[in-house]
């Protein structure tokens, strides 16, 4: 009896993979919005890598802003048969801690995401607009409102290649007395 191969990365998880993974500097730009009414800015890590088989992209985010210490964690994956990909972001001012649901495409040169969630207990659309790739950097923008159509921009992150040797997802080690 023969057994079933171990699945491919299809070409779409592929070109994800190439366009986002890395170790990253982030500086956060926040808008105007109700969750910061006088705007701001924050700065950490990120780590982008390949998943298990390759068939998936993980994210591990770290940040310091105006709204506190941010821990997140994100999956996304490619469906062939919906042809789009799905993905899910866990993080410490996700009420629920995880916010399932987000699906994506490219449209151009842009990856670009979006979700419905509950806020204060009003339905929101979450739009995230990855874009301005290049070998050292890239942008994400992050929209809300109340419907697609009604948008505005919450925030803006730099994505820019940290020195390679740092870790991000680790404390640095203690000293030995």
């Amino acid at each position: 009896a023969s057994t079933m191969p171990m699945p491919k990365p299809a070409p779409e998880i592929t070109k994800l993979v190439k366009a986002l993974s890395g170790t990253w500097k982030v500086t956060e730009k926040y808008d105007m919005s109700p969750m910061t009414p006088n705007g701001g800015t924050g700065e950490g890590t990120a780590k982008i890598w390949p998943g298990p088989g390759g068939l998936s992209v993980l994210e591990n985010y770290r940040s310091s802003s105006v709204m506190g210490k941010a821990s997140g964690f994100g999956v996304f994956w490619w469906d062939p048969n919906a042809k789009i990909y799905n993905g899910i972001w866990c993080d410490n001012g996700t009420p629920s801690g995880c916010a399932g649901g987000i699906q994506a495409k490219w449209e151009g040169d842009n990856w670009v995401g979006t979700m419905e969630m509950e806020m204060n207990g009003q339905k929101m659309t979450l739009r995230t607009v990855y874009s301005d790739f290049k070998p050292d950097s890239f942008l994400m923008t992050m929209e809300m409102g109340p419907d697609p159509n009604s948008l505005k921009k919450m925030m803006t992150i730099s994505y820019t290649k940290a020195e390679t040797g740092k870790k991000t997802d680790e404390k640095p080690a203690e000293k030995k007395q």
